[in-house]
């Protein structure tokens, strides 16, 4: 890739594109702590608790996550420690960085609302189909979700640093319409998966997640089994969310094959897991 028409190594592009003026969001106070007590050796949940009531916003969307079809109990929490009590501390921090994601991108209110609706979908779809798959290279369903969350985030990035660029590439009015990879680069030397990766990292998710982000549109063998498990999760997750919504923007084809090998499955176990995840997909509220 050329930058103002000097080559780039792709492993030194994120680099490059926050010298060309990129805004990345900073990860809110409440995140940073949280991070921080997930990192200590024993954390103590009520502090944890304490410092997810410090942010009103955020404590709503913590309870309505937690009261949600996809990760309910059969008894509804009551308090923030009771939330953090049944989702786990690694299902807190996973959905908290998701809630921050979405309240720390600006942009128009209605076209945001679209674009969170649909991340939002992949994401459950992703985790349905993580928490769905044999054998040993199962990816937790929680760090699926925040992959599918973080996917495309790198559009309203975008969109902030090139006023012009629904227009430019097509999107404008086309709510339906998926993010064009190959477009982006021709136009702004960057693409959405290469900035999604950039704030992936930024807000220190697991490097095998930010990788995913960033290679969630490429074929052929990743850099690691992790990657390549999760890559497949996403490509399929949003195959089956095209199909459902009826689209026919490009990723409603899908390689079955190579995401079978992704996924280690057989075409059986293939056809097997979309019918057990839409069946679940279906069944939640939206």
């Amino acid at each position: 890739m050329t930058i103002s028409g000097i080559s780039v190594d792709p492993m030194d592009e994120p680099e490059a594109l926050l010298a060309r003026g990129m805004t990345l969001p900073p990860q809110p106070e409440a995140l940073l702590a949280l991070q921080a007590l997930a990192d200590s050796k024993d954390p103590d949940m009520r502090e944890v608790a304490e410092v997810i009531s410090r942010d009103a916003a955020l404590t709503a969307g913590l309870y309505r996550m937690a009261r949600s079809p996809l990760f309910a109990r059969r008894t509804p929490p009551q308090t923030v420690e009771q939330v953090v009590l049944l989702m786990g501390l690694p299902r807190t921090l996973a959905l908290a960085q998701a809630l921050c994601l979405q309240a720390s991108l600006p942009g128009e209110a209605q076209v945001l609302a679209r674009f969170w609706a649909r991340s939002n979908a992949i994401a459950q779809l992703a985790m349905l189909v993580a928490q769905s798959l044999p054998g040993a290279h199962r990816i937790n369903g929680d760090q699926a979700y925040l992959a599918g969350m973080f996917l495309d985030c790198g559009v309203p990035i975008l969109m902030q640093r090139f006023p012009g660029y629904c227009q430019e590439t097509g999107l404008a009015g086309q709510a339906r319409k998926w993010a064009d990879v190959l477009t982006e680069d021709r136009l702004y030397a960057s693409d959405h998966a290469v900035v999604g990766f950039l704030l992936a990292r930024h807000w220190r998710l697991p490097d095998f997640v930010a990788q995913a982000v960033r290679f969630h549109h490429e074929g052929g063998r990743l850099p690691s089994r992790s990657i390549d498990t999760l890559v497949s999760i996403l490509k399929l997750a949003m195959h089956l969310y095209a199909s459902e919504m009826q689209l026919n923007e490009g990723v409603a084809d899908l390689d079955e094959s190579q995401v079978q090998e992704g996924l280690d499955i057989n075409a059986t176990e293939f056809r097997d897991l979309v019918e057990h995840v839409l069946e679940q997909y279906r069944g939640l509220e939206h």
